[in-house]
């Protein structure tokens, strides 16, 4: 017995006696609530956790319920009795655990958390408490909870976050935070920015990506409606000098009206990377943007009716990226001669959709006279189908006449284009066609990979004698 307990002692001993800053970065590896049960072991340990380097506050349902809770209000009083009691324990917790805290910097702060109105000033003073202690990476989650037909409430970001000297890594997800960043000064470090909106409700969104004079990764997701008032159209502005990758994802909510769409402007002189997600398109407009060298466009547009439409845009859209090597993209109609000259482009991922518009394939082969690397790859969307039928003619689509060969063969075909990769075609003859196409004019092919059933009807036709024909 007596030399269990020496042997506890020697243990305790030793843990004691490990550097503060090696502890530190134990207690900062712990779930947060194992860490924190630390400081009932003496008053050094309660020190030790108040100088934990990463603080993770999250409370685990939010991203379940956000996820599935559309109307942003608790649906039940069942819902509301347990997670609201959980969310006011950890409002408890959070703000325990901050006014432990010491002088030492903090290095992250996750807040993921629901905000009543009671809470905005509470939640705010824990952002303001991280900006203090010199924050480098801050992430935060905030839902607001509110009922039905009432205002939620709203957190405007504390200015300090806007002059933060040592930020350089922000994320937000909110559908009550609001921006008013000052109109000098904002940003200085950082680095990466990431937002995720929901209805935005003033015009912060052609201030807030305007003011990061050394942004280098920007990423802007979340659902829109046209409008943030019966007077103010919805702009979102992009200027950063520095930035190199943008990410923009946003999806329109057509409950909110069906009026002209939202603007988007991009001046950004050192944009290498983009990635352009929407299921209606926005008017983009360029500045300064000759850098491209890899883009995305997935353009989820289903109602024929809107196809004209984006067919007038899209070239706006499509504008910057003449200079890009690598290409992916996805639409569903495009008129005939919307596509810049591509003559950088090497590689080009094409997603044909279940309205199998070819003459698309077709116009990029010609477009891109140095293509070296094709992936056509077919995508499921039963939605395009039958819209498609009610707004045209009785479906044909598996029809081999929706597969018009080029009046010439592209240059690309005859002289670069090397490896062709083909996804998820189910076998009908217009596909056939299509792969018997590019199989039989490709002189310099040297792979062609088919992902599917259908490779009896291909394994003699080769325009090059050095092919590989593979099937997967």
């Amino acid at each position: 017995m007596g030399s269990t307990s020496k042997l506890q002692g020697m243990i305790t001993d030793r843990i004691s006696e490990l550097p503060h800053e090696l502890l530190s970065q134990i207690l900062s590896l712990l779930p947060r609530k194992y860490a924190f049960r630390t400081t009932i072991l003496s008053k050094r340990w309660k020190k030790y956790w108040a100088s934990v380097p990463e603080l993770d506050f999250v409370f685990e349902e939010l991203s379940a319920v956000w996820a599935i809770n559309t109307t942003l209000t608790p649906p039940t009083g069942m819902w509301k009795n347990e997670y609201l009691s959980d969310h006011v324990d950890l409002l408890r917790f959070v703000h325990g655990v901050l006014s432990l805290r010491d002088s030492s910097d903090i290095w992250r702060l996750r807040l993921h958390c629901y905000c009543r109105a009671q809470d905005v000033s509470l939640v705010a003073s824990w952002i303001r408490t991280a900006i203090r202690h010199n924050v480098v990476e801050l992430d935060l989650r905030i839902k607001a909870i509110y009922k039905v037909n009432e205002d939620g409430p709203i957190l405007e970001l504390p200015k300090c976050v806007f002059l933060c000297t040592t930020l350089v890594d922000f994320k937000v997800m909110s559908n009550c935070i609001t921006y008013a960043p000052p109109t000098s000064g904002c940003f200085p470090r950082l680095k990466s920015l990431d937002v995720k909106v929901e209805y935005p409700r003033d015009d912060s969104m052609e201030k807030l990506f305007s003011c990061c004079p050394v942004l280098q990764v920007l990423s802007i997701t979340g659902i829109v409606s046209d409008v943030v008032s019966q007077t103010i159209a919805l702009k979102f502005k992009v200027s950063a000098p520095e930035l190199k990758m943008l990410k923009m994802s946003l999806f329109r909510d057509y409950r909110k009206g069906d009026g002209p769409s939202y603007s988007i402007s991009i001046n950004a002189p050192k944009l290498e990377n983009i990635d352009i997600k929407h299921d209606s398109l926005p008017m983009y407009s360029f500045e300064n943007v000759h850098s491209l060298v890899r883009g995305s466009v997935d353009l989820c547009v289903h109602y024929g009716s809107y196809h004209n439409y984006v067919s007038e845009h899209a070239p706006a859209l499509l504008e910057p990226f003449y200079n890009v090597k690598h290409l992916s993209i996805a639409v569903h109609y495009l008129k005939e001669g919307c596509l810049p000259a591509f003559d950088k482009l090497r590689e080009l991922k094409l997603v044909i959709r279940d309205c199998y518009y070819w003459d698309l394939l077709t116009e990029f082969l010609n477009k891109s006279p140095n293509l070296e690397s094709l992936v056509i790859e077919h995508e499921d969307d039963q939605v395009c189908v039958d819209d498609y039928e009610e707004l045209y003619f009785e479906c044909v689509l598996h029809s081999e006449d929706q597969w018009r060969r080029p009046e010439s063969v592209p240059i690309c075909l005859t002289s670069h284009l090397e490896s062709i990769m083909i996804r998820g075609f189910k076998g009908y003859p217009h596909e056939v066609k299509v792969a018997r196409y590019l199989l039989d004019n490709g002189r310099v092919l040297k792979k062609m990979t088919v992902e599917n059933e259908f490779h009896k009807q291909l394994k003699q036709r080769k325009g090059s004698k050095d092919c590989e024909l593979e099937f997967v």
